[in-house]
C-alpha cells in the first residue's frame, strides 16, 4: 500500500466514525426532552391572565351594575 491508499482508507474510516457519532447524537437528542430556557409566549400570557383574574376575584369592592 502506498501513502495515498493509506490516507484514503484513513479518511474513509474517519468519515464512517463521524457518521456513526452523528447518528448516536440524534438518537440521544430524540430520547430526552428539549431544554427550555424560558416559558413560551402562550404560557406567559396565560399566567398573567390567571394572575389578573385572581386579583379581580379577590377584590371585594366589585358590585353588580345597577339598572337605571
Amino acid at each position: 500500500m502506498d501513502f495515498n491508499q493509506i490516507a484514503l482508507e484513513l479518511a474513509r474510516l474517519r468519515q464512517e466514525e463521524l457518521i456513526a457519532a452523528s447518528a448516536r447524537e440524534r438518537l440521544v437528542a430524540r430520547s430526552r426532552p428539549p431544554v427550555r430556557s424560558r416559558p413560551s409566549v402562550r404560557r406567559s400570557i396565560g399566567r398573567r391572565v390567571i394572575a389578573m383574574g385572581e386579583r379581580i376575584a379577590a377584590d371585594s369592592a366589585l358590585e353588580p351594575a345597577r339598572s337605571r
